[in-house]
């Protein structure tokens, strides 16, 4: 009884808040589908690969994967460049098989405001689609006073149990970046802040022609060495608003270099190995290790559910995997964040 009241509540939840989009919890490492503006904005070449699945303790699990990568183009030292980027999603969640896919293309400028900072903007266009299988589903009409029988109506009436929209987002974000004093000085400085609109064109993501909210994502990074040491901080934050639904996102990754990079070769490349927690408010701890490995990156984390839903999960969220590259001689002094 427990099992099918969770099910039941998870899928009204997932059905009225239909418009809600996915969100990562390791938030930097899908960066263009964070904010548009990301695309080409800090390395040369960059490919991000993420996996997620939660709530497989309480009900059919929910599980995301991700592909995205991002170029620079028409790019000079210090100079203003173009970028390039595109990405599948899959979405997949609940008993009833709430499946949404979406592939994009983003464009974005970036233009240096002084040897230090710039200022990025980017737009991008994607196809969704999305498809529920209501005969997986059990209602409360289908019981005949016995037994349940699937023969039964179901007395729910949709217009259409697949949706087919076309998706537009724009984002600004402004980026400072210093280097280090020398190689082994550790004392460089870093910063992002960025703000996203997603669904400007009010798609409808529902099943009922019900125009979606418009998603806005505030963000920020701070990255900084601890002068003469091996050790760098980096805070973030991440705020989504969605009509109804807030979502605030606060915590901190502490990142000890293993190996130096060196100076004269592109053979020896830096090795850092990165811990972090971070609080999803009224949801989840979430805490995260990453290791990189010259030009791999690679990421797991974990939530730990503390919301009212703790009384069946018993804690357990969900996990994710992250994977990203770059080529090796991507720009140095885009990888201070």
């Amino acid at each position: 009884m427990r099992t099918f009241l969770v099910v039941s509540l998870m899928v009204s939840i997932q059905w009225q808040m239909k418009s809600q989009d996915v969100v990562f919890s390791q938030m930097n490492e899908s960066p263009i589908l964070l904010n548009p503006a990301n695309a080409g904005a800090q390395y040369d070449i960059r490919t991000n690969l993420n996996y997620r699945q939660q709530w497989r303790s309480v009900t059919t699990p929910f599980t995301t994967m991700a592909a995205s990568a991002d170029m620079k183009m028409l790019s000079k030292a210090r100079s203003s460049s173009f970028g390039l980027g595109t990405f599948i999603l899959n979405d997949r969640a609940g008993d009833a098989h709430l499946n949404t896919f979406q592939a994009g293309i983003l464009l974005a400028g970036k233009v240096p405001v002084t040897s230090e900072q710039n200022i990025s903007a980017g737009v991008g266009f994607s196809f969704l689609q999305r498809h529920v299988d209501l005969s997986a589903l059990s209602w409360d009409k289908q019981y005949d006073g016995l037994v349940y029988n699937p023969d039964l109506p179901t007395g729910e009436q949709l217009m259409s149990e697949r949706t087919t929209s076309v998706d537009l987002c724009t984002g600004i974000q402004w980026s400072y970046g210093k280097g280090a004093t020398t190689l082994s000085s550790n004392d460089n400085f870093g910063a992002q802040a960025g703000i996203a609109v997603f669904h400007l064109n009010k798609p409808n993501l529902g099943f009922q022609n019900d125009p979606s909210y418009w998603r806005y994502v505030f963000h920020g990074t701070v990255s900084y060495g601890i002068k003469n040491s091996n050790m760098q901080i980096s805070p973030s934050f991440l705020i989504t608003l969605q009509g109804p639904s807030k979502m605030f996102y606060l915590g901190t990754i502490v990142k000890y270099k293993l190996q130096e990079s060196s100076k004269y070769t592109d053979y020896i490349l830096a090795r850092m190995l990165n811990v972090g927690t971070f609080y999803r408010f009224g949801d989840a701890i979430v805490m995260s290790a990453q290791i990189e490995w010259g030009q791999y990156a690679f990421g797991i984390s974990y939530d730990v559910n503390v919301s009212s839903l703790t009384k069946v999960s018993y804690g357990r969220g969900g996990f994710e995997l992250s994977a990203r590259y770059f080529p090796i001689r991507s720009s140095a002094s885009s990888r201070l964040l």
